[in-house]
């Protein structure tokens, strides 16, 4: 008695040529890269607000991902901004890399 498997079961007959797995897996490598580094921005920014040195206020350098170099105060954040001392509003989005000046 020969049992018929469903079709998630069965082998593909579509084989992928080698410049679709390519662009698959360059497509996957750089949706992880993304939520990696906002994973961890995210934690940079929550590791500054826990920080001794941080009393009301911080002095930062923000590399943003367009390649502008910031240098700001920050004093809050909200749930997609970073606040300001000047009460501007720099997104958390847009940020690449951020780090304490001393």
């Amino acid at each position: 008695m020969r049992k018929i498997l469903p079709k998630i079961y069965k082998g593909s007959s579509i084989i992928p040529n080698k410049n679709q797995v390519k662009t698959l897996l360059s497509s996957s490598i750089s949706e992880i890269k993304n939520v990696v580094s906002e994973e961890d921005i995210n934690s940079k920014i929550k590791n500054i607000f826990q920080s001794p040195k941080y009393v009301y206020k911080a002095n930062v350098r923000i590399i943003l991902k367009d390649g502008l170099e910031l240098k700001k105060t920050i004093i809050g954040r909200t749930n997609n901004s970073l606040i300001t001392i000047d009460d501007e509003l720099i997104n958390v989005n847009n940020i690449s890399e951020i780090n304490f000046l001393d």
